[in-house]
């Protein structure tokens, strides 16, 4: 497997030095949030370069420069910022402007979602980093998991010795490295974006970064690729296979897809041990599978 600053480097030439002086000292931080096997690590990097545009990107960029791009992205019925013709304006190469229109007090209902309370706090908490951080409720949640005080000094969330550190406790709190165990690009692209915003866009990151970092150095031709994003090369089958030895109904077919029926049948599973009723097979879900079959 190539280092992961040397993948970085060659998939994304134009990134940030910001970005690239993170990767030169992520060893450490991949080593502690699990992010170990080439499906993990792929599927991780190709989220982030998506987020950031192959790296070039350290803040979300709201500088627009005409009426009908603005208001495509931010006005009546695109968004919940609602912005009239009228206001474009005041708010065109306005950056400031634009951002507390939208994420700060002039759209209280998203100020109040986002944490942003004080006269500038849009712009100041706008997205930023590697997976695009938003709100000062999310810079203050991401400080105290990781101990780097973000919110009262938001630049350090792009700082090469921290820059890494929202992202892999956003990908934690996700319990993303289950889902890229499972091959599953599309509950990885739900839980950073929300919905499947980019998931061309990703998958196309993913399908140059996987062979870069898979062990055995094969080509996609030999590894899972976007036709078959949902399959894995065991740990869904062995997941079937648990779930039904733990009474899954109907039983499932153990074809190492993750479909909508292991999701359905996990699901029950969960619910029946008392757990977290999120879809994935994370550790706690693992064990109590593993539990179950040593009854």
């Amino acid at each position: 497997m190539l280092p992961i600053a040397t993948v970085v480097q060659q998939v994304a030439p134009r990134i940030k030095p910001n970005y690239m002086d993170a990767f030169q000292q992520c060893d450490a931080l991949f080593a502690q949030f699990g992010i170990t096997t080439p499906l993990r690590i792929a599927h991780f990097l190709a989220q982030v370069m998506h987020e950031t545009g192959g790296g070039t990107v350290l803040y979300e960029n709201l500088h627009y420069t005409t009426a009908d791009r603005l208001l495509a992205i931010f006005g009546v019925g695109n968004h919940s910022a609602a912005i009239r013709p009228e206001e474009v304006g005041s708010l065109l190469r306005n950056e400031q402007a634009l951002a507390e229109r939208v994420y700060g007090l002039g759209n209280p209902p998203k100020a109040k979602e986002l944490g942003n309370s004080r006269t500038g706090d849009g712009y100041r908490y706008r997205g930023s980093g590697m997976l695009q951080t938003t709100g000062g409720a999310n810079f203050q949640r991401m400080g105290d998991k990781a101990g780097v005080d973000f919110y009262n000094n938001p630049d350090l969330i792009v700082a090469p010795e921290h820059a890494l550190k929202p992202a892999l406790h956003e990908w934690d709190e996700g319990n993303l490295n289950a889902a890229a165990d499972a091959n599953d690009i599309r509950i990885i692209t739900r839980r950073i974006n929300g919905g499947y915003n980019g998931l061309d866009d990703r998958r196309a990151w993913f399908e140059r970064i996987y062979p870069l970092v898979n062990d055995d150095g094969s080509t996609l031709a030999a590894a899972p690729t976007s036709a078959s994003i949902g399959a894995d090369d065991g740990s869904v089958r062995w997941l079937q296979r648990a779930l039904n030895a733990a009474g899954a109904k109907p039983p499932l077919r153990v074809d190492g897809v993750s479909g909508p029926a292991t999701t359905n049948a996990l699901r029950a599973f969960q619910q029946r041990a008392g757990l977290e009723l999120d879809g994935l097979a994370g550790a706690k879900t693992r064990a109590a599978l593993i539990n179950y079959q040593s009854i």
